[in-house]
């Protein structure tokens, strides 16, 4: 296959997976299957359903009233997430709604052996904790399938690249005495392995498994919620109000609803066909070319992953990996995340002045009216995150946001809907989150592997030896890991699969424990929209009907400064907020003045069109500024200072001969 039709079909892919994702996998799809399909249709549509709203259920009552044990939350969530991954995608890729018997059947035998698991472990727990160290038969028999159910699930929504990775931790834990030098280790018995990843807190029912099973979910009924009250078209009518009437204002309001909406979503490509399906077309009305439409869409829904304060899914689940406060990441995400989308918003408003682009044509909402409108979404978001500053735990901080969205709701008759339409919610939250939910158990298994052989270490030693030390060769390593894993895993299974295989590594090497998760999270969302396999510029390629390649590439250019702030946050801690505030400040401003200037160069544009040895310099200049030293930046500010003054010149001179002409 050529190149071309490589990138071509997995566009078709995107596009298919972009179309599940908003029309297949809904809960008014399952009940419309419900009313009108088969009897099988109807049933497999009734057991997602139920099983979902189960799930989510006892998630909500667990955060208001904490009853279970964490072991057994952790193992009824996880067989609640296997089921509903079973029933809705078959062994050979069919959704449910058109599955045949044969291989339904297969699934539910598997079923009904995780359900067997889940009876026997809840029907005393005293008793099979006590047998840890010592376990039955039938606890490894147990172990097993909910180990190879785990994977199973995993390559269903994920694919098989995730699956190699942990196959072949597996195999150097069952033998790595074959292994090469470098890998080679002694052999783990089969039986002390299964009852590590099963019995006991480091494989499947793990950190990660925890956070998604205490909190993570939860967040994610946030979102769901949001979208189910018509926060849409509340975040697009406030983004209109605020930015509309900028020069290139739809490009601006595309950035703007995209990190509102999407910090809460989870979702890039999702928050691409749920935003992108507005903003896209008003880009394009306004001027800007289809494929550069498509690029602000796909690098502002890939950047809500790390807006603050929710940031997706991410700061959940490096809380639980590094077994820190979820706001200390929060707040490290701050800095740079304002780098990220201060950079987007710069190049946009210098492409919309080169380009003499106009604001938004025609009368846009007024600000008082849509916050009168819809200004309780902001009140519900502020809901979710006051709590933590009074000492509340992410899972009672999340309740307290579900409860507060549905009560201020509740108060506009534009986004007061029937209780159902809530409950639905709750469902497509659990429904639609099952890939997330297999990657966080599928990346215990991983984690309890590592653990139990020792690869960790050997990892980082290989990091060490192949990088010789010398800690940016590594990072650029990590980086090209992180970017290649995520051309084919979502964002949570990359950050964890680095997360656990690569960073150890690099914070050997000095790196920074918090920036070394935040570098590998970053470059993971960055996979988005890095071509040849740029999932998110793709998705939007396809709503802008723009050509492919030329959208993934232009989606690179938008999101240059996403590829160099993560380098300086690793040797400048003020850009993560730790240091004194002096020292914090002088860091942000820097590298805000840094990552315009590299705006400046990408586009070109500065008063007039800039020279490409301007635009070099510029660059150059920029690089000198986010990286926080003293003489480099000193340096960079002389150097923009002139090219600057000079560019300012010239366009002066410019215009004087141009009046003079006409």
């Amino acid at each position: 296959m050529t190149p071309d039709a490589a990138t071509a079909a997995a566009g078709e892919a995107v596009r298919d997976d972009a179309t599940e994702h908003i029309d297949d996998n809904t809960v008014d799809h399952l009940r419309r299957v419900i009313r009108r399909g088969s009897g099988l249709q109807r049933g497999l549509a009734a057991a997602i359903m139920f099983l979902s709203l189960a799930l989510g259920t006892m998630l909500i009552m667990t955060a208001a009233f904490g009853a279970m044990t964490g072991y057994l939350q952790r193992i009824a969530f996880v067989f609640a997430i296997l089921s509903i991954g079973l029933l809705s995608r078959s062994p050979v890729g069919t959704p449910w709604y058109r599955r045949g018997l044969p291989l339904l059947l297969l699934d539910l035998v598997i079923i009904a052996a995780l359900f067997s698991g889940l009876v026997h472990v809840l029907s005393d727990y005293e008793a099979f904790a006590r047998r840890i160290g010592f376990p039955l038969p039938v606890d490894l028999a147990f172990g097993i399938i909910y180990i190879a159910a785990t994977l199973e699930v995993t390559r269903r929504f994920i694919g098989w690249p995730m699956i190699a990775i942990i196959l072949l931790f597996l195999l150097q834990a069952l033998f790595g005495e074959w292994f090469p030098a470098g890998f080679s280790a002694p052999n783990v018995r089969w039986q002390t392995l299964v009852e590590i990843l099963f019995m006991q807190d480091q494989g499947v029912f793990g950190p990660t498994t925890a956070v998604a099973a205490s909190y993570l979910m939860l967040f994610l009924v946030f979102g769901a919620i949001l979208v189910t009250t018509n926060a849409v078209a509340f975040f697009q009518d406030f983004s209109l109000a605020v930015m509309g009437r900028q020069p290139g204002g739809p490009a601006h309001v595309a950035i703007c609803s995209s990190a509102l909406l999407g910090t809460a979503s989870g979702s890039v490509v999702g928050n691409v066909a749920g935003t992108g399906s507005f903003t896209i077309q008003l880009m394009k009305r306004s001027g800007f070319r289809p494929e550069y439409a498509g690029a602000v869409e796909a690098v502002a829904s890939s950047g809500a992953q790390i807006m603050p304060p929710i940031m997706g899914s991410a700061a959940f689940l490096m809380a639980g990996f590094l077994g820190i406060n979820y706001w200390d990441i929060v707040i490290a995400a701050l800095i740079p995340a304002a780098l990220y989308f201060g950079a987007l918003f710069a190049q946009v408003a210098l492409r919309a002045r080169r380009r003499a682009l106009g604001s938004i044509e025609g009368e846009l909402p007024r600000l008082l009216p849509v916050l009168a409108s819809g200004g309780h979404f902001l009140l519900a978001i502020a809901a979710l995150v006051a709590p933590f500053f009074y000492g509340y735990s992410p899972q009672r901080a999340a309740l307290i946001g579900i409860v507060s969205l549905f009560l201020l709701s509740l108060l506009r008759p534009a986004t007061r809907r029937p209780l159902g339409r809530y409950l639905e919610a709750v469902i497509s939250a659990m429904a639609g989150n099952v890939p997330v939910s297999a990657a966080v158990a599928a990346a215990g298994v991983l984690m309890g592997t590592v653990w139990v052989s020792g690869a960790g270490n050997l990892l980082a030693e290989f990091v060490i030896s192949a990088s010789h030390g010398i800690l940016p060769l590594a990072l650029v390593l990590t980086a090209i890991i992180a970017l290649v894993l995520g051309m084919g895993l979502p964002t949570p299974a990359v950050y964890l699969t680095v997360a656990v295989l690569i960073v150890p590594g690099l914070v050997q090497m000095g790196a920074p424990e918090i920036a070394s998760h935040l570098f590998a999270f970053y470059f993971g969302i960055l996979a988005n929209v890095t071509p040849p396999v740029a999932l998110a510029a793709y998705a939007a390629a396809s709503i802008a009907g723009a050509d492919l390649n030329r959208t993934g590439y232009q989606a690179l250019k938008l999101a240059l400064a996403g590829f160099i702030v993560p380098f300086i946050f690793i040797y400048n801690p003020g850009l993560l907020m730790d240091g004194a505030w002096w020292q914090i400040t002088l860091a942000a401003i820097t590298a805000a003045l840094g990552v315009f200037l590299l705006a400046m160069a990408v586009e070109g544009w500065f008063r007039t069109t800039l020279s490409i040895v301007e635009r070099i310099g510029l660059g150059v200049a920029a690089l000198l500024l986010i990286w926080s030293d003293r003489l480099t930046e000193a340096a960079g500010a002389a150097l923009a200072a002139g090219i600057i003054a000079y560019v300012v010149t010239r366009s002066r001179g410019a215009a004087a001969l141009s009046r003079r002409t006409a």
